[in-house]
């Protein structure tokens, strides 16, 4: 069996900025920098033979506490970035709203459906994540598999393993920053069943989201 370990990164400066990031190069608050540390020692009663991350920084730092007690290296993959924001990026929440009312609507009330000005639909990433996903369970068979990601990404895979079509995405819960999602495969690389989604209480005090209606 293969077990694969999926984790949103830690909360970024664009985060507490409230501004959009897809695939910009947010970097790690300090809380974020505690979180990423938090998920880390919660991993240890895994015994994690590889590591991915999407190749964005605040991913990529989250992801290298975790390699750090593991003694692992994390190897940068671009398919596991979060999606791109097209004519979104980097703008504030509160101007999206302004700007973009109708297709900003969309991504705060009707995910599956939403596709960012300019940028790539909410379906177009799930299938890149989804389909990498795969590939990497596939690749690694019998081992233990610790993917570092985004919350979109994130969701999105959950979508596909809960059984919910991408464009019902809004019915899924969101996941916190540094939260835990954890599934099962088979050794040819087919999935068997979702063991826990965006699990976050080893996080306690350090737990955070933005607020409803953002993201």
């Amino acid at each position: 069996m293969t077990t694969l370990i999926l984790v949103r990164h830690g909360q970024s400066n664009t985060n507490l900025e409230q501004r959009f990031t897809g695939q910009g190069h947010a970097v790690l608050t300090e809380l974020g920098h505690k979180q990423a540390e938090c998920t880390a020692h919660y991993l240890d009663r895994y015994s994690i033979d590889v590591i991915y991350s999407s190749d964005l920084t605040r991913s990529m730092q989250t992801a290298e506490a975790t390699a750090r007690r593991q003694g692992r290296s994390v190897i940068p993959n671009a398919n596991l970035r979060e999606i791109d924001a097209g004519l979104w990026e980097g703008l504030p929440y509160a101007e999206l709203k302004k700007t973009y009312p109708e297709s900003y609507a969309l991504w705060t009330d009707d995910l599956g459906r939403a596709h960012p000005d300019g940028g790539e639909s909410v379906t177009d990433l799930a299938e890149r994540m989804c389909r990498e996903v795969d590939a990497l369970a596939k690749q690694n068979p019998g081992k233990c598999i610790a993917i570092f990601s985004h919350a979109t990404p994130v969701r999105m895979a959950g979508c596909r393993w809960m059984g919910v079509p991408f464009e019902e995405a809004a019915s899924t819960p969101r996941c916190s920053n540094a939260s835990v999602t954890i599934a099962e495969y088979d050794d040819e690389g087919h999935f068997l069943r979702l063991v826990e989604y965006a699990y976050d209480r080893h996080l306690g005090e350090h737990t955070t989201f933005l607020p409803a209606g953002l993201a």
